[in-house]
């Protein structure tokens, strides 16, 4: 994909979400209006991503991340993880991936139960990776 075509798709999506009339009013319209700039933000990151701009997609997931974007938080830890933008730090992307599950990121507890059975970034302990797989589980 080329990047002109990528940046052509970010601005089309970033047009629509915001060309959307709000559903409801007062604060739930504003909770919106956050949701949907979360999404142009994490689309953004994505694109970059995508272009192989890991440096600006790690500055822009860790933003994410620090401002509690679940997506943010699991995407952070996997460039923690594959060491992408960024030197390759399991213990970082165990962390990432954990505060992320604890906000109810389905994939992120997926993750933190196998970090946590085969002793990925963190310590092993069979309990927790059984209770994370189980809850992964009952939340989808």
């Amino acid at each position: 994909m080329s990047r002109q075509f990528a940046a052509h798709r970010i601005a089309m999506a970033a047009g629509l979400l915001i060309m959307l009339p709000p559903v409801v009013q007062g604060d739930d319209a504003e909770q919106q209006m956050g949701v949907a700039r979360e999404m142009v933000k994490v689309l953004e990151a994505y694109a970059v991503y995508k272009m192989g701009q890991y440096d600006l997609a790690f500055e822009r997931y860790e933003a994410l991340a620090e401002a509690g974007s679940r997506q943010g938080m699991y995407n952070l830890a996997n460039m923690y993880a594959a060491g992408q933008g960024v030197e390759k730090n399991e213990s970082r992307a165990f962390e990432w991936y954990l505060k992320a599950a604890e906000a109810g990121d389905r994939p992120s507890m997926s993750e933190v139960a196998r970090a946590y059975a085969e002793g990925i970034g963190t310590e092993s302990d069979p309990a927790k990776a059984e209770y994370w797989r189980t809850r992964a589980k009952q939340d989808s």
